[in-house]
């Protein structure tokens, strides 16, 4: 019997620790998925003197910190290393190990009317497509968050009307402090980042689905959440932001398929109306300049953002001929800030149905403007643009 009394002391002093480790495991991680750190931490190591014995206890208590791991699922790359029974908890999907095979790679998804304050979620659309409004409500995993980072792992909705306005299908953001546009069609791969403030209420993420949209309506987009210090962190002033020194960029439901008129209708992706914000580029050390030029590898239509196409010369779509810069931009245009073209002509501003050969600036921050209006009707087979750069050393 009193042997009994001592096993079962020490069992409960095994399960309170475990039991304090798991409490001590649910705030989220809150750094990018890049950030090193190590992936187990032990808490305790310790040794119980049992009184009146020289009885030793020795328990070793071993967490897993919820840093970002990589995951074997089809739904994302990216989950979070946690207990397999945190994950549980979470609602979250097993999708691989981690932490040298001591915690779970889980994935956290949700749906319309959820809520999260995870890290690393993602908002995923319902089995069974319905109409109307499908929100997630994203609140801060703590009040030293200051962005957060959406990433369209997958999005595609009903294609904006032939005036380029998202009536059918369409995703907005409400609750961050900057200008997010109102966006719908094919945008898999873009991203785009969100800022709140430290005392602000909760960010709501909704696609507004209508009674007429698409078959194939269908979304992913992963939700990370970053720090107010965090080195990845984009400006303020940038709804896009890209830290290689060579990339692509891209207007919002731009796709290098060429689209089609099939009275009353358009196929393929188009420009979409109202768009007003900035994409930056990291300015990397050693790196004075950038260099903007047309994606060769996007066709005719790889700058085709204000004009009436149809009008155009065929064969001239995307190239200098014709394109316009300065004050012949006044209704859908981009801006290069410190802009000098490859006549050696200085311009910050540039539209038409063609870009230059090509346009270097050194104003820093390296920074692209898009600036759409409300009125698309005689661009109606207009794609946007899409652009590569890549930063000059010194």
């Amino acid at each position: 019997m009193k042997l009994l009394s001592v096993y079962h002391k020490h069992l409960y002093l095994v399960t309170a620790a475990v039991l304090f480790i798991e409490s001590t495991t649910a705030a989220p991680q809150l750094e990018s998925p890049q950030e090193d750190a190590h992936d187990v931490t032990i808490l305790a190591e310790d040794e119980q003197q049992e009184t009146n014995r020289d009885e030793k206890v020795l328990i070793s208590l071993v967490t897993v910190e919820p840093k970002p791991c990589n995951s074997d699922a089809g739904i994302g790359d990216i989950g979070t290393c946690m207990t397999s029974s945190d994950c549980k908890f979470k609602g979250g999907t097993a999708a691989g190990s981690c932490a040298n095979g001591l915690g779970t790679c889980c994935i956290v998804t949700r749906t319309c009317l959820d809520a999260t304050r995870l890290n690393n979620t993602y908002f995923t659309s319902p089995l069974l497509d319905g109409v109307g409004a499908c929100t997630l409500t994203v609140h801060r995993a703590s009040t030293n968050i200051c962005q957060m980072r959406l990433d369209f792992v997958g999005m595609r909705l009903s294609q904006p009307d032939p005036d380029g306005n998202c009536n059918t299908d369409f995703f907005t953001v409400t609750g961050g402090t900057n200008n997010i546009p109102i966006i719908c069609g094919d945008n898999t791969g873009q991203h785009m980042y969100i800022n709140v403030e430290a005392n602000g209420g909760p960010v709501k993420l909704t696609v507004d689905r209508s009674t007429t949209g698409s078959s194939i309506r269908s979304w992913n987009i992963k939700v990370t959440q970053l720090l107010c210090n965090s080195r990845y962190r984009a400006p303020d002033s940038c709804l896009q932001y890209f830290t290689e020194t060579s990339g692509t960029v891209q207007s919002f439901n731009y796709d290098v398929a060429v689209p089609v008129v099939t009275p009353p209708a358009i196929t393929g992706t188009r420009q979409i109306a109202n768009q007003d914000y900035g994409v930056c580029i990291q300015k990397a050390a050693g790196y004075c300049g950038i260099v903007w030029e047309r994606d060769a590898n996007a066709g005719g239509y790889s700058f085709t953002v204000s004009g009436n196409v149809e009008a155009l010369q065929p064969g001239l779509e995307g190239t200098p001929d014709a394109s316009a810069k300065g004050d012949l931009c006044t209704d859908d245009y981009i801006v290069i800030p410190g802009g000098i073209d490859d006549l050696d002509i200085r311009n910050d501003t540039y539209c038409g149905l063609g870009f230059p050969k090509f346009v270097t600036s050194t104003a820093t921050p390296f920074v692209l403007y898009i600036k759409n209006n409300d009125n698309e009707i005689q661009d109606g087979l207009n794609h946007g643009f899409r652009l590569t750069y890549r930063q000059k050393t010194c």
